[in-house]
């Protein structure tokens, strides 16, 4: 699994009371967490008859560290938001150090960004994989990068009710 939050990133998880009910930031740990994770897409596209899921054996393997490659060269966490007992979102953040090698930028990255239609969630999960990447010493953020550009990247902005063919 990916590495464990700091206490930077802990700390970013405090409630807030804005919208139906408080909302929390959690780091993802252990197995349970980790399959929340990655069965949350499942959840919040399950009306959406153009949306296929990924294998979950598949993305549980991205995340092991034995089994990635990736994890030899970077680091990362993952996150939960939560409202009122249901996971409502989710972000990584990871740190390549391949990336800073090579272009000596101070950049990590963002990915497995989903979340319920709320800007307040996305704002959160933004604001707690910027302070986790900052507490590293980086300054800059680019992505979405799932975990890498070698990996999934970019978002869907238009299309979404296209139908698949």
């Amino acid at each position: 699994m990916a590495q464990q939050a700091s206490a930077a990133g802990r700390s970013a998880g405090t409630a807030s009371t804005a919208g139906t009910g408080s909302l929390r930031i959690t780091a993802v740990s252990g197995r349970a967490l980790l399959k929340r994770f990655i069965t949350l897409p499942e959840k919040l596209y399950a009306d959406d008859p153009s949306w296929v899921a990924p294998l979950r054996l598949e993305r549980k393997l991205h995340f092991d560290p034995s089994r990635n490659p990736f994890f030899q060269h970077a680091e990362a966490q993952l996150w939960l938001a939560e409202r009122d007992g249901q996971t409502v979102g989710r972000i990584s953040a990871q740190i390549n150090q391949v990336h800073l090698r090579r272009y000596q930028d101070a950049t990590g990255h963002f990915g497995f960004l989903e979340a319920e239609d709320d800007a307040e969630v996305f704002a959160r999960l933004f604001n707690t994989a910027e302070t986790w990447l900052r507490s590293r010493g980086l300054r800059q953020v680019m992505g979405p990068f799932n975990l890498s550009i070698n990996d999934e990247s970019g978002l869907l902005i238009d299309g979404f009710d296209t139908p698949l063919r």
